[in-house]
């Protein structure tokens, strides 16, 4: 009987802690504590962290509470996001969305997972590994380029610059114009900048009009690490989030005006009159994703409510929006695509226009009463459509040519710091010099004279293992870099050896390659024709003609007291080096039709540093050459 009595007592004091807990105040002054902060990692503004008064947003996990029913959990979670998320909750609930859509067979609680503190680490972690395997320098940040995802480069810099940092809302940014930016707004171009590249190298994106928009509205409320997970998920989420080819845009624009002609027969009447309805005209929208037209608070509502339901939003606020709009317009303002868009941009900003009234009536609402469930068509109907117009677009749309992306050689972080190519500025010129096939390389320190010693043998004995190398030193007469590739291994060798993949460069000053041409020359060509004398050449010009073609065959020759690259008829070489590497000479060689690297008043200069690097794949850092092998030389 004891007991029984005694754990009937501690039941009522449990039951009496529980209440006590959940009458206590939160003791924490961030009722946030537990979600992402949302950021504006662009721009630095501060982010409104406070949450409306009778809105079902909880201040903890889970952001829906469980009903036992997951589609009405999802209708709920849907309807919630149309009304609008609190900026303190976007960064969370925005990437718990894409995770939702991207990983349906994931658990509710490993979702909701990555809007909590406990992803943090691992996110963070994630870019920090994408960003030093892109960028090997602070110099690679700063000379990186925005790729071409369908939009050229330059003007797309230009847009994001004028739309998202400088311009919010009509109002210039703190010391903001558009010749003098910001502190912040350059280090937020810098950010969208790396953010797009790592986009294209790493999830492998090369046509995709909408990101960098996407992204800019991303790193306005996330960390730069939770942007880039949902950029992620989203790229893995087919044809859910946006178009990732040419031929999927021109359908998705194809789509969006056949809805048009549709649902709103008339609007699309004007539209098509004035040229708004063909591919290139919906630029504001399928390109821009509606920041050129909409206000910024309302670009981030169909946000809000996009990253739940995917394309679908666009087509169905795009629609009302279009066909709101287009009622209000002036007939100055339908006769060309310019002036109609001009248009549209001025009834979103007026007083008559209420974005909150425009979503309830896109999905069913007249006031308080849900007027259809079929308000507009299913996904499975607008796919089809897509695939559908697929074929046409294949047709239309031209072949769209990606502009490569410029990219340096990267570089291997070992103990001994690499100095004469750490600049991205002379990897930018390595990677436009080397061949193709070695682009997607890593440059791996394998030989120092500031560590390794200055002397041939040493030389010799660090270069021993690899193949394809390349050799930089530092002119100390005039500061120059120039160097020289090998295609074979530097060793003591009486014979000549290498091929005519082997070329000089010079990186600093003005950088300039040097590659090996096999020119046949006319005495060689016509060696048994009958000059016009008609007399056969002696044998002493035959002999000399052959001499002076061999030379073009002369690549890499290495000896006990020097070593050089590339040959001519007076014995001196396009590159070369003496026995303690101090001295260097450098003239014009037959084949590579080099100037003297070092400037035409210094064929011989007083050497600085040199560096030898080997090439290591990208992908897992190993040598291009292959492994060692350990056979080699058993008989010798």
């Amino acid at each position: 009987m004891s007991f029984f009595f005694k754990r009937k007592n501690s039941k009522k004091k449990e039951d009496w802690r529980k209440k006590l807990e959940e009458a206590s105040p939160v003791m924490d002054s961030n009722p946030l504590k537990m979600f992402v902060r949302s950021v504006d990692t662009l721009l630095g503004q501060p982010i409104d962290e406070t949450l409306p008064d009778g809105r079902e947003w909880p201040t903890k996990p889970p952001i829906i509470t469980a009903s036992g029913s997951d589609s009405t959990d999802l209708r709920r979670y849907k309807k919630l996001c149309r009304e609008g998320i609190p900026p303190a909750l976007r960064s969370a609930v925005w990437i718990t969305s894409v995770v939702m859509k991207s990983r349906p067979y994931q658990s509710k609680e490993d979702t909701e997972d990555f809007g909590t503190l406990k992803k943090v680490e691992i996110l963070d972690h994630g870019w920090e590994m994408v960003r030093k395997s892109l960028f090997s320098d602070i110099s690679d940040e700063e000379a990186v380029t925005i790729p071409d995802f369908g939009l050229d480069p330059k003007e797309m810099e230009a847009m994001l610059v004028n739309d998202h940092l400088i311009v919010k809302n009509g109002i210039k940014s703190e010391e903001g114009n558009e010749g003098n930016l910001s502190e912040k707004a350059v280090k937020g171009v810098r950010l969208i900048t790396m953010f797009l590249y790592a986009a294209r190298e790493n999830l492998g994106i090369e046509y995709c009009p909408l990101l960098p928009d996407m992204t800019a509205l991303l790193l306005s409320h996330m960390p730069v690490s939770y942007a880039y997970a949902s950029i992620r998920e989203m790229a893995n989420t087919e044809e859910y989030y946006f178009p990732m080819s040419k031929v999927e845009h021109f359908s998705w624009c194809k789509t969006f005006g056949d809805l048009m002609r549709r649902m709103y027969p008339q609007t699309a009447t004007i539209m098509a009159r004035c040229g708004a309805l063909s591919p290139e005209g919906l630029d504001p929208i399928f390109r821009r994703f509606f920041v050129t037209i909409m206000k910024r608070d309302q670009v981030l509502r169909i946000l809000d409510i996009y990253f739940i339901e995917g394309y679908k939003a666009i087509f169905r606020l795009g629609t009302v929006i279009l066909c709101l709009c287009t009622y209000y317009l002036t007939e100055s303002e339908t006769i060309n695509v310019h002036a109609f868009w001009k248009g549209v941009k001025r009834v979103t900003h007026s007083n008559i226009f209420h974005f909150s009234i425009l979503i309830k009536q896109s999905y069913g609402f007249n006031g308080r009463t849900y007027r259809s469930s079929r308000s507009f068509p299913r996904r499975k109907f607008i796919q089809k459509l897509i695939n559908y117009n697929s074929r046409w677009a294949s047709s239309f749309a031209s072949h769209h040519v990606l502009e490569l992306t410029e990219k340096p050689v990267g570089f291997v972080e070992a103990e001994i710091p690499i100095v004469l190519a750490k600049n991205a500025a002379e990897r930018y010129k390595l990677a436009d010099f080397l061949p193709f096939s070695f682009k997607a390389t890593k440059l791996d320190l394998i030989y120092s004279t500031n560590y390794h010693g200055r002397s041939l043998q040493m030389f010799y004995k660090h270069c021993a293992k690899a193949k394809h190398t390349i050799t930089l030193m530092e002119v100390l007469n005039n500061g120059a870099i120039i160097g020289m590739f090998a295609t074979d291994t530097w060793r003591n060798n009486p014979k000549m050896y290498g091929d005519g993949e082997c070329f000089l460069f010079r990186l600093k000053p003005d950088p300039v390659a040097y590659h090996w041409q096999h020119e046949i020359s006319d005495s060689i060509r016509n060696i048994t024709t009958i000059n016009s004398d008609d007399e056969v050449k002696t044998l002493d010009d035959q002999s000399q003609s052959i001499q002076s073609e061999s030379l073009i065959g002369q690549f890499m020759i290495s000896r006990d007291t020097f070593i050089s690259l590339g040959n001519n008829e007076d014995g001196q070489s396009g590159l070369r080096l003496n026995e303690d590497l101090s001295k260097g000479s450098s003239s014009k060689a037959r084949g590579f039709n080099n100037e003297p690297l070092a400037g035409a008043e210094f064929p011989d200069f007083d050497i600085g540093l040199v560096e030898v690097y080997q090439l290591v794949r990208e992908i897992d850092g190993r040598s291009i050459d292959g492994e060692e092998d350990v056979w080699k030389g058993m008989f010798d």
